[in-house]
């Protein structure tokens, strides 16, 4: 009985926290660790956080985490992901083909493409975690989605936009 009233209990509060965030405001829980982590952010519109990264040689990335969450079962998940670039026609095949191989080297995330509202396509690094993970794991999470998508980028476009 009582294991029905916790996971009844744990259901409840993920649903509720779910639709906290469904209105676009800021998850504080992500604000509450990038400050514990001592990091500068911004809150998009959405309620999203975006943190810019410096890398090495100069070159900078933008990588966010939204506030919205999905939840499966126990889990509530958080998507963390970077832009590599924005590609005015659909990547070719031999593109997709680059972005699948390299989903198969990766020891976590994998690359997505999205066609946009203005008919571009957005080709980003997309990492999927439980929300509740120690400060110092969020931090090499984002680091490891900024130097992946950098990469990406500086490849696919020879420039650091993003």
């Amino acid at each position: 009985m009582n294991a029905k009233i916790l996971f009844l209990s744990a259901t409840l509060f993920a649903l509720v926290a779910a639709s906290l965030f469904a209105d676009g405001s800021a998850d504080a829980r992500v604000g509450k660790q990038l400050d514990r982590l001592g990091w500068q952010y911004k809150t998009t519109g959405s309620g999203n956080y975006s943190i810019v990264k410096d890398l090495d040689g100069g070159r900078s990335q933008t990588v966010y985490l939204m506030s919205k969450t999905e939840s499966y079962g126990g889990l509530e998940i958080r998507e963390i992901w970077s832009n590599a670039g924005s590609m005015e026609e659909q990547p070719s095949q031999d593109q997709l083909m680059e972005l699948l191989a390299d989903n198969n080297t990766q020891k976590m995330g994998a690359w997505s493409v999205e066609a946009s509202d203005d008919g571009s396509y957005l080709v980003y690094f997309s990492i999927k975690v439980p929300v509740y993970i120690k400060d110092k794991d969020l931090a090499d999470i984002i680091d490891f989605a900024a130097t992946v998508a950098d990469e990406r980028e500086e490849r696919l476009f020879d420039a650091d936009e993003n």
